[in-house]
């Protein structure tokens, strides 16, 4: 599966670029043509990159504000309130506090020296998640049959409470990606099955 690596445009290189590494842990991959005089740079952390480019560069004015309505959501490893805590306390700006989403997420929202908004996350301690096809279940009405003791979701269980066929939980997964992710029907029936196929419920499939 591919990802995607920003491009962000930063008022002053050096200032990005230590704010990314001394607050937020991100470690530097490469900087053009040196990071003394950086007109490039790419930070690093848990597999997702970030890349800056001077915003002079693109045409952009001291008096233009940027970031302006853009939130990148990244997600994290390791305890993500023990992050939370140390990029607090190394002075980044809180933008949202941490908090358990009703989604099943645990995350919280900075801001950076330039204004974008970053959001880091991770999967709830307190979610169980869907044996069937992952999704977190923190409601009664997220289980199936609304029993919270069911190992699988509403998505993937009859009225009953009891497991739908591979069949149909495919052909829902396949829905669901065509309309959520703009997929076309091949593209997603490929990953429904990719994805299903690390599903306890499924494995052997």
């Amino acid at each position: 599966m591919g990802y995607i690596s920003p491009t962000l445009a930063a008022r002053d290189m050096k200032e990005t670029i230590a704010f990314y590494q001394n607050v937020l842990g991100f470690k530097m991959g490469m900087a053009f043509p040196d990071a003394n005089n950086p007109e490039y740079a790419d930070l690093a952390k848990d597999g997702m990159v970030l890349m800056f480019i001077p915003a002079a560069n693109l045409g952009l004015g001291s008096e233009e504000r940027l970031g302006v309505g853009v939130n990148l959501y990244l997600q994290i490893d390791g305890d993500i309130d023990e992050y939370y805590h140390e990029v607090k306390k190394k002075g980044a700006k809180i933008a949202v506090g941490i908090k358990d989403e009703p989604y099943g997420i645990r995350d919280f929202t900075i801001e950076d020296v330039n204004g974008y908004k970053l959001t880091f996350n991770q999967a709830s301690k307190t979610a169980k998640n869907c044996l069937s096809c992952g999704m977190p279940m923190t409601k009664p009405e997220d289980f199936g049959g609304g029993n919270p003791l069911n190992v699988y979701c509403v998505h993937c269980s009859r009225p009953d409470g009891s497991l739908k066929s591979y069949q149909e939980v495919f052909q829902g997964m396949v829905n669901f990606m065509m309309l959520s992710q703009n997929m076309d029907r091949e593209t997603a029936e490929k990953a429904a099955k990719e994805h299903l196929a690390r599903m306890p419920a499924w494995e052997g499939r």
